[in-house]
């Protein structure tokens, strides 16, 4: 997995384990792009999409359009985004959220599962405001 980086997140996990986070739904699907960094972003498919560009077009603020920036930052998805926030922030509190937001990508591990900390109603949150945002 080295030089993988959509693999990035999986090479952070200790051993591979048995997760009960995949029931067949589009929610699943999309939590598994997600986890393996290939959502369908302009990050990814700038080369190929209309615009030609890496930029978000949703929020138009000028960044860069990732997995990260869709979930955590994009004004397009304020409202999905504030339902996930209140799911995390009532399994693991704000304080222990805004510590692990410190540590690069640990948010968006936490947030898929692949922290050593998974949560399962977190995941499922996050599954919502997938399938919500990508109908939108």
């Amino acid at each position: 997995m080295n030089g993988k980086t959509t693999l990035i997140w999986y090479a952070s996990k200790n051993v591979p384990r048995f997760e009960m986070l995949y029931d067949g739904s589009f929610g699943s699907q999309l939590l598994f792009a997600i986890r393996c960094k290939a959502l369908s972003v302009n990050r990814h498919t700038w080369r190929w999409n209309e615009g030609n560009t890496r930029l978000c077009l949703q929020c138009n603020r000028g960044v860069e359009e990732t997995v990260e920036h869709l979930v955590l930052e994009c004004s397009k998805y304020e409202q999905e985004g504030e339902s996930l926030m209140d799911v995390v922030h009532e399994q693991c509190g704000e304080n222990k959220w805004n510590a692990r937001c410190v540590e690069e990508d640990s948010g968006m591990r936490y947030l898929v599962g692949l922290d050593e900390e998974c949560n399962i109603t977190v995941v499922n949150a996050m599954k919502d405001f997938l399938v919500h945002a990508w109908n939108k």
